[in-house]
């Protein structure tokens, strides 16, 4: 987990999860769908930092997230933050009590057809749905 007192800039190489809630967002074939990387009401998408983070805690963090939504937790996308940096986009820091890790993409446009536009890009170049470890399962 990054170290709270020192969170540097996203860098264009780190890997990005985007963590799956919903059955809707992925494909039976494991890919993921637009949906996964549209924007909410706050027009910002959040991601977790895989900087310095453990599998273990990654999924725990994932976990948190479906939790905090009252949703399943289907899987997660990983990214490279540089394909989350489409024009106007960027990838800031955005640490939470107790997740560190965690990063906002955020410049999205206000009209949903543009969002779905970068959203259909991002997805494009995410990795396949990964499913999470059963819970007796090791990092």
């Amino acid at each position: 987990m990054i170290d709270p007192e020192k969170i540097s800039p996203v860098a264009d190489d780190e890997l990005l999860a985007r963590f799956i809630v919903n059955s809707n967002e992925f494909r039976k074939d494991q890919s993921v769908k637009p949906k996964l990387f549209m924007p909410y009401k706050l027009v910002a998408l959040s991601v977790n930092r895989h900087s310095e983070c453990s599998e273990k805690e990654t999924w725990q963090f994932g976990h948190e997230v479906a939790a905090q939504r009252k949703k399943t937790l289907y899987g997660r996308s990983d990214i490279l933050a540089s394909n989350c940096r489409i024009e106007p986009l960027d990838v800031v820091p955005k640490p939470l009590k107790g997740n560190p890790n965690h990063a906002d993409v955020i410049g999205f446009p206000p009209k949903k057809e543009d969002q779905l536009s970068l959203a259909t890009k991002m997805a494009a170049t995410a990795g396949k749905r990964i499913v999470p470890p059963s819970d007796n399962a090791r990092d």
